[in-house]
């Protein structure tokens, strides 16, 4: 009984070497044929995806929002030339595109931009892809020469005047946002648009006109002056500068100056170093830029030609 258990004993001792050589060597070989197989594996491929080249303005693009040439909408927040908005409750896409791109006219286009199901309203957090917008004015002049009755129609801003004639200023933009008109000349510097009410006897205290609000609407052109009489041309004083500024949001230190009875050089200046800096596309009377956010200026002078 002794010898056998003994020999038993014995025997299982020398077979456990065995099992866990064998059991090295297995984990061994499949580790080792998992290594080499990482190793002589490429790494994966970067996913490719299809850009197209930065948008060209144009001055077509004035009347137009140039959707087709557009980029697919990117959401994931990494295309420069859009922005997302989180659709809210109640917000239709066409309230988004006359906050977010100053035109509610663009809400179906918008909406067929982003392939949305229901083409009138996103539902509530819905990811809207939001093209940057494309801001334009339009500067012309109406004259009324010397024995006409009325103002003939619009003519480039650098047109000839002559003594004895009228003229008006006329400004259009492509975006609903707001318009602020300075005029350069020797006697100094004066806001043209919003218009201010002359002091007089009755009215002690100028403020701004009712109907010059400042606000101009898409392609619904203004001219200034608004009322029937407009600037009288003065050959001794040719070639006024007229300094433009559009914005699809108030700029606060315009605003200001709608109070303002004096203003100076440094009151304009401070605006004109905000101006949008970029491709400025000019195309006879029209000047078009592409802006990342709805706050920003573009912003130009014009000389009046005697």
């Amino acid at each position: 009984m002794r010898s056998d258990g003994y020999s038993l004993i014995q025997e299982d001792l020398m077979k456990r070497p065995l099992v866990s050589f064998f059991v090295i060597l297995v984990v061994g070989l499949v580790s080792g044929c998992a290594y080499f197989q990482k190793k002589d594996e490429p790494p994966p491929l970067p996913v490719i995806e299809e850009t197209k080249p930065p948008l060209k303005l144009k001055g077509e693009y004035f009347k137009e929002f140039p959707w087709s040439d557009l980029a697919k909408p990117r959401k994931d927040g990494n295309d420069p030339d859009t922005r997302t908005y989180t659709a809210r409750e109640g917000d239709t896409f066409q309230s988004i595109a006359e906050n977010e791109m100053g035109d509610p006219a663009l809400g179906a286009k918008l909406a067929s931009f982003n392939d949305a199901s229901d083409m009138t309203k996103p539902a509530a957090g819905e990811k809207i892809v939001i093209p940057n917008p494309i801001v334009g004015m339009s500067s012309q002049i109406e004259v009324k020469h010397k024995g006409e009755k009325q103002y003939g129609p619009p003519e480039p801003f650098d047109t000839a005047l002559k003594k004895g004639d009228e003229y008006k200023l006329r400004f259009e933009s492509n975006d609903n946002g707001y318009t602020y008109v300075f005029r350069q000349s020797p006697k100094g510097l004066e806001m043209l648009y919003p218009a201010q009410v002359k002091k007089g006897k009755r009215n002690k205290k100028a403020e701004p006109l009712i109907r010059d609000t400042g606000k101009i609407m898409a392609h619904d052109p203004i001219t200034v002056p608004a009322g029937p009489k407009g600037f009288a041309y003065d050959p001794k004083r040719p070639g006024d500068q007229v300094f433009v500024f559009l914005s699809l949001r108030k700029i606060p230190e315009l605003e200001d100056l709608k109070e303002k009875t004096k203003i100076g050089d440094k009151d304009v200046e401070e605006i004109m170093r905000r101006v949008k800096e970029g491709e400025i596309v000019t195309e006879g009377p029209v000047r078009v830029l592409r802006i990342a956010d709805p706050a920003e200026i573009l912003g130009f002078s014009l000389n009046l030609n005697g």
